[in-house]
């Protein structure tokens, strides 16, 4: 295989992701397009998935470390922040006489990896150790690495140095070089890698600084040479993080949540290396580390009262990238919001360069509602007029390509074997079934799809409002009231008290109970009278699973507890069902699914992973991993911003943002202090039941 063309689809799965195993076992560490995937003594060797990735490929597949001749045994990690660890084992000695040795591993990624290694004789008597550390770069795509596929494409080379080794390949005109150096010590270099002998006092030690740079092409990535430490590391997620607003609340499972989802999201920022774009957010470590449209623009809404301008940056980065042209293999068209983009075949990176596919039915009016969901929380006219012609666009292309049969409802068949078969948020090749395990076929209309064009014409309307603009302002009301018409007359089923899932190719009811039911409570489409039956159904033993809202019900004969899209629990799923309930008045529902939600946090330290099994709480006791789920993952990571939003009831106006609390949700107090709200930070307090809003104090000068 020589070309792109040539390869497997990078968007479609061809069978079931690699497992990643045990989420307790792994330790993922991610800084922008950097990331990283090890076991618990901090060695790339156990998991097909371990090694250090930097733009979608794995540019160091070992670093295995052994002392006196075998590996580390692991006794403690710590996670200092999302993009360093610190890694504590000691040495299992081969002869019960043999001396023990500490080993102390402080990773870091920045451009791109950086380890200290101390060794420390904790001992009273002089040491001497072997100490010899195995590395390989085998360039793997992430594509492969995802799919299980091993392969040997493109021609490899090996340099060895003195002071370490210098992996390169190439595959055409594609060219990656990875240099891997250690410094502080004197040793002895092969193919396999470093080994050097310690002789350490007692009570001494003696630290080995790795480095690992990268180039693409001949262009090395912020190469760096002798360093004691990465200073600079983690700045960039330290202001941000001292940026976004602070919770204090005794309520220790909600604060957890809480600081671990900002720690995520600040790691899965995206920044552009050019510096011309705002920051983005990648959608997920390990398969996922890259702009994609829906994942982006639904976190970006999660994330609103947090950091509006995560938005912004997303919404300019799809602008950017706004379909031109008709292309069936990219399935671009004009006005489309891509799916995902890949930087695997760029010879820089750029968050809006490499490849990208468009496959996707609800990027596209999602596109608009975020944008009028940021001018709720205040965007500049620039920044409005900038972007507004895009939104256009796009509700243009939902009206046209969106609808190719124009009988209203926006839906999707793939133009390419290469594309999605499924493009909505569920998109694997079962993701969309009937309640008796057939799967549905294209061209599907998805009710929460239709959702998202309800919400993105009343957003629009919203904003002509903002510009005096009342002729448009009435024309997209008028164009939202008849789609909810029309949705309800055809998505619902009075014998079953819920709505299809999707319409098929003969608009017939795709009639599974399935949580994307909860995304039409979100948008607003469905009709009053339908809300309580849709909550109901939402919460009935069948669908709620103690935890969070199953995304299909266990009565499907589709239902399994552990696929991917067909009963697991998805937090973000959840999370907007929750919303969905508030918005029509449900609050003690929607408090049932934050709570379910906060305690599942709980188990994983706070972070909720991208989705677990749909097993009953009752049950099992606890929730269950899945296995291939991305964590950190940014749906994931976004979660508790929605679900405290919720609970406030937390809505900006021109003047200020309002709360309205759901009763005894805070029975701990609480403040959210420093909300940004149209150009100003506000704090939010909920105190012996009482609630209140007051602009934050300037900080003091200096």
């Amino acid at each position: 295989m020589s070309a792109q063309g040539d390869r497997p689809s990078p968007w479609v799965l061809a069978g079931e992701p690699t497992s990643l195993g045990d989420p307790s076992s792994l330790v993922t560490l991610v800084n922008g397009q950097t990331f990283c995937l090890s076991g618990r003594s901090g060695d790339f060797s156990a998991n097909p998935a371990h090694g250090v990735f930097f733009a979608d490929m794995r540019v160091l597949s070992m670093a295995r470390l052994l002392v006196g001749g075998a590996t580390v045994e692991s006794l403690a990690v710590n996670l200092d922040d999302a993009s360093s660890a610190t890694f504590v084992g000691r040495s299992v000695p081969l002869l019960p006489t043999d001396p023990r040795v500490l080993v102390i591993r402080r990773r870091q990624l920045g451009s791109v990896w950086h380890e200290d290694l101390e060794f420390l004789n904790t001992g009273s008597v002089p040491m001497s150790v072997a100490v010899e550390l195995e590395v390989a770069a085998d360039f793997a795509d992430v594509y492969a690495l995802k799919e299980g596929r091993v392969t040997s494409e493109g021609q490899h080379s090996l340099e060895v140095h003195d002071d370490g080794l210098l992996f390169g390949w190439r595959l055409d005109h594609l060219h990656r070089q990875a240099a891997f150096q250690v410094r502080g010590v004197d040793m002895r270099t092969s193919i396999r890698g470093c080994s050097w002998t310690l002789d350490l006092d007692a009570h001494s030690s003696h630290t080995v600084e790795l480095d690992l740079s990268v180039a693409l092409g001949e262009a090395w990535i912020e190469r760096r040479h002798h360093v004691p430490r990465l200073p600079g590391a983690g700045q960039r997620h330290r202001e941000w993080i001292a940026t976004v607003p602070r919770v204090r609340t005794s309520d220790r499972s909600l604060s957890a949540a809480y600081e671990r989802s900002v720690a995520d999201v600040a790691a899965l920022r995206l920044h552009d290396p050019s510096g011309r774009n705002r920051p983005v957010i990648a959608a997920g470590a390990p398969w996922y580390m890259t702009l994609f449209g829906r994942d982006a623009l639904l976190c970006s809404y999660m994330a609103m009262p947090v950091d509006p301008s995560l938005a912004l940056g997303v919404l300019d980065a799809l602008a950017e990238l706004q379909g031109d042209t008709s292309d069936p293999m990219t399935e671009e068209q004009p006005g489309r919001i891509l799916h995902e983009t890949r930087s695997l075949d760029v010879e820089e990176p750029t968050l809006t360069g490499g490849s990208t596919y468009y496959g996707s039915v609800d990027a596209t009016p999602l596109f608009v509602m975020v944008l009028g969901e940021l001018a709720r929380w205040g965007i500049d006219d620039a920044d409005l007029a900038r972007l507004l012609p895009h939104a256009d666009r796009a509700l243009q292309w939902v009206a046209t390509f969106g609808d190719p049969d124009q009988d209203g409802f926006v839906e999707y068949e793939r133009s390419s074997e290469r594309g999605l078969i499924n493009q909505g948020w569920k998109d694997s090749v079962d993701g969309i079934r009937f309640d008796d395990g057939r799967i549905a076929t294209a061209p599907l209309a998805l009710c929460e799809a239709q959702g998202y064009v309800y919400a993105a014409h009343l957003a629009r309307a919203d904003l002509a409002d903002r510009l005096s603009d009342t002729r448009t302002a009435a024309r997209h009301r008028a164009l939202a009231a008849e789609l909810k018409d029309r949705f309800n007359r055809a998505f619902w089923m009075p014998r079953r008290g819920w709505y299809a899932v999707a319409l098929g190719p003969d608009k017939e009811q795709v009639d599974s109970l399935t949580s994307n039911i909860g995304h039409c409570l979100w948008t607003g489409i469905v009709d009053d009278d339908h809300a309580e039956q849709v909550v109901e159904r939402l919460l009935a033993s069948d669908m709620y699973s103690g935890w969070g809202v199953r995304t299909m019900s266990s009565s499907s004969a589709g239902y399994d507890p552990m696929s991917y899209h067909c009963g697991t629990v998805w937090p973000h799923d959840s999370a907007l069902c929750a919303a969905g309930m508030r918005r029509y008045g449900f609050d003690r529902e929607a408090s049932t699914i934050a709570d379910g939600l906060f305690a599942a946090a709980a188990v994983w330290s706070g972070r909720l992973p991208e989705l677990f099994s749909g097993l009953d709480r009752s049950h099992v006791g606890i929730p269950v991993p899945f296995p291939t789920s991305c964590s950190p993952q940014a749906w994931a990571a976004t979660t508790p911003f929605l679900l405290l939003r919720t609970l406030l009831g937390l809505e900006p106006t021109p003047s200020g943002p309002t709360i309205d609390p759901v009763n005894r949700a805070f029975d701990n107090d609480l403040a959210l202090t420093g909300v940004w709200c149209s150009g100003r930070r506000y704090d939010v307090r909920v105190v012996g039941g009482v609630a209140t809003v007051s602009e934050s104090a300037p900080p003091p000068s200096i």
